[in-house]
């Protein structure tokens, strides 16, 4: 790359890998499992774990090697009810009654996360330092002031605002006008969480096979066949997994989730110390407006990871860390010469009303959709809680069970309107910022 901003030897591959590769894993693919699993992320991998460790014979199929997709790209962070009711209300979205159980679920979802990676001794560079959301208007603090209260209805006060003459104990810019603060909140290094759950899964006897694309999934008298590039695999159950990257396996949820591009770029090493001197606390930060931007240090500290919508199209790599590095810029202006050595991105899963599913369709269970910013924890909840029904051993239904799974007339998968709806939220972003400029 012949521009500054491009360190030598940059790289259009996720930071991540450096560390954590995805496998291919195993070749053959056997003629019969208990139980199907399409989706090596999260949701999958953590589905088969639970139903492995409970002696369950579990094959998981992925169209490409082990961990390509989303969960090996993401941003890596970590949190419960703050993640899972962002970008609606979900009080009016749903009632009360059901609102307070998927805040209470998502709580518990983030502390079964930590049971996790505790039981299975999973090093992913875990930390819990919080998470700061910063208001880009003072009308979106107002805004966020209302969630927080929202938040705190269960008592715990895990919550709070933070203003901007007290923000720096988070976040050192004069790019936000305060915000809200939550320590049930951290992030991890996304890759070395997948690479765990994999050795936990083949620990537990689970087959994972890469290179394996589903081409459909039939229903039989004895269970289902899976048609596959590799051949047919039977199976007692059939679990789908496959989020951003739902293709013609499952035309009935292509036509449910909006897959989403999202872009990270990493710095280039730049030490501790000026890394803490813009984010003190060490905790990650995402900013209030409708075209997200973010921001967290590396798991050593050492670097600067910056990601959000660089555009709502496919662009080159090259384009990308241009629009990422200007935004990156804009929150710290004194990052302006630090070149970049990664820029990658990852399709995430998004539904229509923005909450995440899990349960059947036509007797095939799923779980998918973590709509940004939570995906590791909740694709990891909700593939435990698949696993739990697939084995009949729910003690009660999970709250995110039983939420309409909509979609919209004409709509078979392909996004067009992301692009036409992505530019007017990115200008309604601009006209906000620069009327609390004015």
């Amino acid at each position: 790359m012949s521009s500054s901003i491009f360190a030598d030897g940059f790289k259009d591959t996720p930071y991540w890998w450096e560390a954590a590769h995805p496998i291919t894993g195993a070749d053959a693919l056997p003629d019969h499992s208990d139980v199907v699993i399409i989706g090596s992320g999260f949701a999958g991998l953590s589905a088969a774990m639970e139903l492995g460790r409970n002696g369950v014979q579990v094959t998981v199929i992925d169209a490409g090697i082990i961990g390509i997709g989303a969960s090996s790209r993401a941003a890596g962070f970590i949190s419960g009810r703050a993640g899972v009711s962002k970008q609606i209300n979900l009080e009016k979205m749903v009632g009360t009654t059901k609102a307070n159980a998927i805040l209470e679920e998502a709580d518990e979802a983030y502390q079964h996360f930590q049971r996790i990676i505790a039981r299975e001794d999973i090093a992913c560079d875990f930390n819990g330092n919080g998470r700061f959301v910063g208001a880009h208007t003072p009308e979106s603090y107002d805004a966020i002031a209302k969630k927080t209260a929202e938040y705190n209805q269960d008592g715990k006060d895990r919550f709070a605002m933070v203003s901007r003459a007290e923000q720096d104990t988070y976040v050192r810019s004069d790019y936000f006008h305060g915000g809200m603060v939550t320590r049930d909140a951290g992030s991890l290094h996304p890759a070395k969480y997948h690479a765990g759950l994999v050795q936990t899964c083949l620990r537990y006897g689970v087959k994972l096979i890469g290179n394996t694309r589903a081409g459909s999934i039939k229903k039989t008298a004895a269970g289902f066949t899976i048609s596959t590039n590799k051949g047919d695999i039977k199976a007692g159950q059939v679990m789908l997994a496959t989020g951003g990257y739902t293709d013609k396996v499952s035309p009935w949820h292509k036509r449910r989730i909006i897959p989403m591009a999202s872009t990270i770029i990493a710095t280039a090493p730049i030490g501790k110390a000026r890394v803490d001197a813009m984010l003190p606390f060490g905790c990650a930060v995402i900013d209030t407006r409708r075209v997200i931007r973010f921001a967290r240090p590396s798991p050593d500290g050492t670097r600067l990871l910056f990601g959000g919508r660089a555009r709502f199209t496919p662009v080159s790599a090259e384009k990308s860390v241009r629009i990422l590095h200007g935004y990156m810029t804009e929150m710290f202006p004194d990052m302006a010469n630090v070149p970049i050595t990664h820029s990658w991105a990852g399709y995430m899963a998004f539904t229509f009303d923005f909450l995440p599913k899990v349960g059947q369709q036509d007797d095939v269970h799923y779980a998918m959709a973590c709509n940004g910013g939570a995906g590791v924890v909740m694709m990891s909840w909700l593939g435990f809680q698949a696993a739990r029904n697939i084995m009949n051993s729910t003690n009660q239904p999970s709250a995110f069970e039983g939420l309409p799974f909509k979609t919209m007339p004409l709509y078979s998968g392909l996004p067009w309107f992301v692009p036409v709806i992505g530019t007017w939220y990115r200008f309604r972003d601009w006209i906000d910022r620069n009327r609390s400029a004015g």
